[in-house]
């Protein structure tokens, strides 16, 4: 009979964790989550086509509802090969660089599950001895960028030096909106726990997914820690999404110059 079970926080090991304990070494922890422009998720994505990564667990949670949806709704998702998967975030672990990586659609459904939700994952950092944290996200600013530039949130004041050269210190206001979500608390938690932690955020429109800003997170992420991958990809990928996008402009164009037609002056004259 089978105990597998889900509540609030599973982290459910796809193998044994003394073994992945024996492999790593002094790990860094990167994030890349669904969110503004899908910068981080996409970020992730090419991450994981890039480097040899492998998983190391799936991660579930009964907040993890469908993130489309207009109502906190539990389901399944179709997998490639036919086959229904509950909704979880994958931990991916690459051993040659020393590096876990954290991806998926899926952050929380109230403030109360977010910092649940982060707490864990600090509590997986600890556990695996990760003294850097690094959280890829988008940072909307309602218009599209042809060349977006990369901002950063750091947590120490001692991290501007080697940060800037490579993304912008963002400054605000204290106590006033910042980074929201888990790319935000991740950092925060970091901080009070002894560790380095540093959000980087691709300039984006916000309304629809962005790989030029991806790269360019990418980019100053590969400068920080000292990673070799090749971005061409998410060229192709930019000009896709453009393509596809023009497409649709063309559609609704279309649909809007029909409708004007058929609602014109019907009255009859005789």
């Amino acid at each position: 009979m089978g105990n597998f079970r889900i509540g609030k926080f599973k982290i459910d090991y796809k193998i044994d964790k003394s073994e992945l304990k024996n492999k790593i070494e002094n790990p860094t922890f990167v994030e890349g989550l669904l969110g503004v422009g899908q910068v981080g998720l996409i970020a992730s994505d090419h991450l994981l086509e890039e480097m040899n990564f492998e998983k190391v667990a799936n991660v579930y949670s009964s907040h993890f509802s469908e993130p489309f949806q207009s109502e906190n709704t539990p389901g399944v998702v179709y997998s490639e090969d036919g086959t229904a998967k509950l909704n979880s975030n994958g931990i991916f672990y690459d051993s040659s660089e020393d590096i876990f990586l954290y991806k998926g659609y899926y952050q929380g459904d109230t403030c109360e599950f977010y910092y649940l939700h982060a707490n864990r994952m600090i509590d997986f950092c600890c556990d695996f001895k990760v003294e850097e944290l690094y959280t890829l996200g988008g940072l909307g600013v309602g218009e599209e960028k042809e060349e977006p530039q990369t901002k950063a949130v750091i947590t120490k004041k001692s991290q501007e030096d080697y940060v800037s050269p490579h993304a912008e210190v963002l400054r605000g206001k204290e106590n006033r909106p910042g980074v929201t979500g888990l790319s935000g608390l991740l950092i925060g938690l970091a901080d009070k726990n002894n560790k380095q932690g540093i959000c980087l955020l691709g300039e984006t429109h916000g309304a629809y997914p962005d790989p030029k800003a991806a790269k360019s997170v990418l980019a100053s992420l590969s400068a920080l820690i000292n990673l070799k991958i090749d971005l061409s990809g998410l060229d192709d990928v930019a000009e896709e999404i453009k393509k596809k996008r023009e497409k649709f402009k063309r559609r609704m164009q279309s649909l809007k110059r029909r409708g004007k037609e058929e609602s014109g002056d019907k009255r009859y004259i005789g």
